[in-house]
């Protein structure tokens, strides 16, 4: 390549942004792959885990209130695990907002 200013209407080599690419790539996946993994874990787990018992303890609080059994428990607990689960794997794919 010259060292002359380049003009916006002329396309650089393909193979240089693909190495471009390559070494941009190598520098993001380097490095924190432990802590990388230990907090996808966590992301995946902690909703998950917070839910479900947030579920059961109020369904348990209900229940003993009203007498109903284990019925809001078994309610709860059930949609506690369940919107975990959704929030996990929006996590897992990415989605942040």
């Amino acid at each position: 390549m010259t060292d002359s200013p380049r003009s916006p209407f002329v396309r650089e080599d393909p193979r240089d942004r693909t190495r471009r690419d390559i070494e941009r790539m190598k520098r993001r996946q380097s490095g924190g792959g432990f802590w990388r993994w230990a907090a996808l874990i966590g992301s995946v787990g902690w909703p998950i885990a917070l839910l479900g018992t947030g579920g059961a303890i109020l369904g348990r609080y209900l229940d003993a209130r009203w007498e109903t059994g284990v019925r809001f428990t078994l309610m709860l607990l059930a949609i506690g695990i369940s919107l975990g689960t959704f929030i996990a794997f929006r996590a897992l794919r990415g989605d942040r907002a």
